[in-house]
């Protein structure tokens, strides 16, 4: 009769005990110094084989047994009438199996991050009002205005003309009017950019940067069409939502955000995020630009302005555009005439 060699643990103390396991009918017989007994199938639960790691029998009264001799203890088990050969041992005897559920994982965590996350986080804005949002903006005003926005120095005529036609596109919109504020800021330069509740702030320079010819005021409604885009489906609250997961998710794997491991994916996560939410608004601001008459002519040249007034040589690497938060504005102009001509 075949029989293996155990380790046998009462559960109270952490002494060990030497014993040798010999199958009788329905169940194994413990056999050691200081032990005798018999237990039957229904008293106890085998672990199912994991690698060279010890196989564990538990038993009903707390205590246990580790066998290290797998071939021996499947064999006690076997002229027991146990089947040892549960559906876990054999996925994961299998290099096959485990190949192709280490596939698996990797295609639901990219899934997960490509699909299931931006959708998380779309349905998630989509129930925060717009009130509440606009919490938030308050509080970034707040800071922002302390140092990195400065109050806007452009002619009160010019402010109030573009706030006249900024509330006539929010009512085209179907959107709450949500404020428009006009700041100046030497860090930022020409730019326009919408909150998570849905302030939108443009700066001085970018005014001056279209001009002051007959197209300068569409060119600057032009690019706050494009920023209620991202007011209209929740950009920069959804954009919020997900790098937050994204970092903390990367943390929690990696380690410190700081370390280079983990950052680099997670900008490269946030930047792809950004490009999606950029195409959006741009889509977005076409068909506005259509409901008020503005050539699409006019987002295309301030697009270009835009890129000679924030860099000094057009992007050339391809990795380098993995880690845009835009699109390059050549693309983006195509697709403006695209997305035009299509409407």
């Amino acid at each position: 009769m075949t029989s293996v060699a155990a380790f046998y643990y009462d559960g109270n103390s952490s002494e060990r005990h030497a014993l040798l396991l010999t199958p009788m009918h329905d169940g194994l017989e413990l056999q050691g110094d200081q032990l005798a007994r018999q237990v039957p199938f229904s008293a106890m639960r085998i672990a199912a084989k994991l690698g060279s790691s010890p196989r564990l029998i538990y038993f009903a009264d707390g205590g246990h047994c580790e066998v290290t001799d797998h071939a021996a203890f499947e064999r006690v088990l076997h002229e027991a009438g146990f089947d040892a050969h549960s559906l876990v041992a054999h996925f994961e005897g299998s290099w096959r199996y485990a190949l192709a559920a280490l596939l698996l994982c990797i295609a639901c965590g990219l899934a997960t991050i490509r699909w299931g996350l931006p959708w998380a986080a779309q349905l998630a804005a989509e129930r925060i009002p717009y009130s509440t949002a606009h919490s938030i903006d308050v509080q970034a005003m707040r800071a922002f205005d302390q140092g990195l926005l400065q109050p806007s120095k452009l002619p009160t005529a010019r402010r109030q003309l573009l706030q006249h036609r900024f509330e006539t596109l929010v009512n085209e919109s179907g959107l709450p009017q949500f404020p428009l504020q006009f700041r100046d800021s030497k860090p930022i330069g020409a730019n326009a950019f919408a909150l998570p509740g849905g302030t939108v702030v443009v700066t001085d320079d970018l005014v001056q940067l279209a001009g002051d010819d007959n197209n300068s005021d569409d060119e600057v409604i032009a690019v706050l069409a494009h920023e209620l885009g991202h007011v209209k489906e929740r950009h920069a609250l959804r954009q919020l939502l997900q790098s937050s997961v994204v970092a903390l998710a990367m943390t929690w794997y990696v380690g410190d955000i700081s370390n280079l491991l983990a950052a680099a994916p997670t900008l490269l996560l946030q930047a792809n995020y950004s490009r999606e939410f950029e195409t959006r608004a741009d889509r977005y601001a076409v068909k506005m630009m259509r409901v008020e008459g503005i050539p699409v002519d006019r987002l295309a040249d301030m697009f270009r302005k835009l890129e000679s007034a924030h860099r000094t040589e057009p992007r050339q690497s391809s990795f380098g555009e993995l880690f845009a938060s835009h699109p390059a504005t050549e693309k983006r102009i195509q697709d403006l005439y695209h997305n035009h001509a299509d409407d």
